[in-house]
């Protein structure tokens, strides 16, 4: 049903379509709860309609398949996180390399690692979950090495690190990163986060500094 026939529509007294937004929020976030849980592979359109309190039939008014589901699951998580690493590079744009390195991390592992689900998710089980979402998750990896490469590229500008081709060592710095946050995440306890920081930044020196 479209936006336009929805448009000043009432349904017990909301309009029909904040509820909606609300019921794919709802299928959202049981989507993240079960394909963390579960596994993509292994979840179901009934399980999560389960966990949501909705039906199957409103599933597939917001969704094709679980597939469109975890795409939409995905990209949010990924927009997130970017957006924040973003905004850290930006605030630390004129400090040291070593406190611009910690600021992005912090962000990132506040923006994926601090609920497991969106670690699991966004860290796991995209990986093999079918040609398009493989598809997809290269393009978003392409698009964290543009803005690491940028950021390596501005802090040789400045003498902080060696000049060069940081398209590997950036993706040595993604993979490395995404490995002990996913770890991080569904460790209880959890180490601190100063800790994993630390080691996150030995390791992202050592890559771009070498």
């Amino acid at each position: 049903m479209s936006q336009e026939t929805n448009a000043g529509r009432m349904y017990a007294g909301q309009p029909v379509e904040d509820r909606q937004r609300q019921r794919r929020a709802r299928f959202l976030e049981s989507g993240l709860t079960v394909f963390a849980r579960d596994g993509y592979g292994n979840s179901s359109v009934g399980a999560i309609c389960k966990d949501a309190g909705l039906s199957s039939r409103q599933f597939y008014e917001e969704f094709t398949g679980r597939e469109s589901l975890l795409l939409e699951l995905y990209e949010q998580i990924d927009r997130q996180s970017r957006d924040a690493v973003a905004a850290a590079l930006a605030d630390h744009a004129e400090q040291p390399a070593v406190e611009v390195i910690d600021a992005c991390v912090r962000a990132y592992i506040e923006a994926v690692g601090r609920d497991p689900r969106k670690a699991r998710v966004a860290l796991v089980e995209v990986v093999g979950a079918g040609p398009k979402v493989e598809k997809f998750r290269l393009e978003l990896r392409r698009a964290w090495g543009a803005l690491l490469a940028g950021a390596a590229e501005d802090a040789a500008l400045h003498g902080e690190i060696p000049t060069g081709d940081y398209e590997m060592r950036v993706l040595a710095i993604i993979g490395a990163v995404n490995y002990v946050v996913d770890a991080w995440s569904g460790t209880d306890p959890r180490p601190s986060l100063d800790d994993i920081i630390r080691v996150l930044r030995r390791i992202i020196i050592g890559a771009v500094g070498a």
